[in-house]
């Protein structure tokens, strides 16, 4: 140690209790998982979910930065957590109240875009501050520009202004895809107009990082205790929630739901008898007990409106089961005796009608 160099233990005092802090939400988080496990299955797929959640979480606290920000992909083809929409993307940008942005792209042909404004930095909840729809997007030949501000520049450029307020933290875009294989993906790219020089990171700065990752580990890796616990109690029904039920920054207001948990016997089939809803997209689900998709670019586990075709009678009959049974458009659960199942739907405000069976064959019956 040098004459002007500190102890080891008095140096960046808060980064380190900070991520004694992320420790100790690891261990909690762990010990949860380990409760509310079913089966060794569950479990196993719990201790990983923590792990993957902790990867997206350095993502978003430590690797982004607002002053430099850029787009990056929550979810990859092993990396479906926190109850996304496996027929979608799902792009993040980390940004600040006090700097202006402009975000330019192209639209595609996807089903559906929106760019979402989160606001709320530290320990306050995040909430949305403002949010542009594809309906609402100016397009110029397929292309749009949007600038991100506290107050209107008096030359946007040919752009659209979003206004963001002091503490706008991040942009989250959803985009849905109704059939990948014919649908050409959006484009985008975001910078700051008035980014800062680079200064070296601080102690403060640091700990603020880890205590947030900290804080969406937590959040991620509970889900299923904090978004309508009260479905594992009553399996095999569908509810309808409302945005404010899942958290309002979790989702936005042309985003609609009904969720449900199903827990089946060994060749048993929750069959959901749905008359679709009169909108552009929607999509059915399966999510396991930690709100994972199951594997959906390994078996067929969700399906969108593009994919399923209605019968005689105009209602789609989807059939959850480990087994394809027959009762209708089969999504595979893998063998999982519980989970969740997720409908999701656009612009529309009332829910499909939706009816819920459990069935066997019935020489089982």
């Amino acid at each position: 140690m040098t004459q002007n160099q500190a102890p080891s233990d008095q140096l960046a005092p808060k980064t380190r209790a900070a991520w004694q802090f992320f420790q100790q939400m690891l261990a909690d988080v762990t010990k949860i998982v380990t409760e509310d496990a079913e089966s060794e299955r569950e479990l196993i797929e719990g201790l990983r979910v923590i792990a993957r959640v902790s990867s997206l979480c350095s993502q978003l606290s430590v690797e982004a930065d607002p002053d430099r920000p850029s787009f990056f992909d929550m979810c990859s083809p092993t990396r479906m957590i926190g109850g996304p929409n496996p027929d979608g993307n799902y792009y993040l940008a980390m940004i600040r109240g006090d700097r202006n942005y402009r975000i330019t792209g192209t639209r595609g042909t996807s089903a559906y875009l929106g760019f979402q404004i989160l606001a709320g930095t530290g320990l306050t909840p995040r909430r949305m501050a403002n949010y542009v729809s594809d309906v609402d997007m100016a397009l110029c030949d397929g292309e749009f520009a949007l600038v991100l501000s506290a107050d209107e520049p008096a030359d946007l450029a040919g752009a659209q202004w979003v206004e963001i307020p002091d503490d706008a933290s991040s942009v989250v875009v959803r985009e849905y895809i109704g059939d990948r294989g014919c649908e050409e993906l959006a484009t985008m790219w975001i910078g700051a107009l008035d980014p800062d020089p680079i200064a070296p990171l601080t102690d403060s700065e640091l700990a603020d990082q880890f205590t947030a990752m900290a804080w969406s580990l937590m959040k991620l890796t509970t889900l299923h205790r904090t978004i309508k616990p009260e479905l594992l109690d009553n399996p095999n029904t569908l509810l309808t929630a409302e945005a404010a039920d899942l958290g309002a920054a979790d989702t936005t207001p042309d985003n609609l739901y009904m969720m449900g948990t199903f827990r089946l016997d060994p060749g048993q089939a929750l069959v959901l008898d749905i008359e679709p809803p009169d909108t552009r997209y929607w999509n059915v689900t399966l999510e396991n007990i930690w709100h994972e998709c199951l594997e959906p670019r390994r078996r067929h586990s969700s399906v969108t409106n593009r994919g399923v075709q209605p019968d005689a009678d105009g209602r789609v009959r989807i059939a959850i089961s480990a087994q394809d049974l027959g009762f209708g458009h089969w999504l595979d659960t893998g063998g999982r005796h519980r989970g969740f199942v997720v409908v999701r739907w656009l612009d529309n405000p009332n829910p499909p009608d939706v009816t819920v069976s459990v069935r066997q064959p019935e020489a089982q019956a």
